[in-house]
């Protein structure tokens, strides 16, 4: 049976080959089409550039995590699936943490992207138009500080596993947030 893939997954594929052989920000969106047999303009259509195509990768698979989350996955569990897309590709998510960085970096990218994917939930599942400020400034706070973590525990190799690190996450989440996110 063949498989047939989206332009965005072959501009995916095209730049996770090429970051086994280099630094991401070395890449250019040249190599990634010809890469893949496509054009400039192709890639211009679907992305920005390719800080947006990193972002893009990670994140289809964030959103896939969160499909349970309230029925059945905790939030434990989210964040622990979150951890472990890094892990399945430990290679291609260290390069991207160690060379695309800057204003549209991928750390901040992704993270701005989960802390949008969850007061969307928060909203969504209590019930509420718009998140109060406090709220707002505690899930910021508090995801900037889960990503930072999640960043050095995969580039310092810390011996502790994605699960024991969700836990520690969980236990350090705001006194605001526990009733939105984990007592679903």
């Amino acid at each position: 049976m063949t498989v047939k893939h989206t332009t965005k997954e072959l501009l995916a594929e095209s730049l996770k080959t090429l970051a086994q052989f280099k630094p991401v920000d070395k890449i250019t969106i040249r190599e990634l089409t010809q890469n893949c047999g496509l054009t400039s303009p192709t890639f211009y259509n679907h992305f920005r550039d390719k800080y947006d195509l990193m972002a893009w990768i990670y994140n289809r698979r964030v959103e896939a995590s969160m499909e349970n989350f309230g029925r059945g996955d905790s939030f434990e569990d989210v964040i622990c699936k979150w951890m472990e897309i890094v892990l399945e590709d430990e290679n291609f998510y260290v390069n991207l943490l160690k060379h695309a960085v800057g204003q549209n970096s991928f750390r901040y990218t992704t993270n701005d992207h989960a802390i949008n994917l969850l007061a969307d939930w928060i909203k969504a599942r209590h019930g509420l138009d718009d998140l109060p400020p406090e709220i707002c400034f505690c899930l910021r706070f508090y995801m900037r500080a889960l990503s930072e973590f999640v960043n050095d525990w995969i580039l310092d190799r810390w011996g502790c596993s994605a699960r024991d690190m969700a836990k520690f996450f969980v236990a350090a989440m705001p006194a605001p947030l526990k009733p939105l996110l984990l007592q679903i």
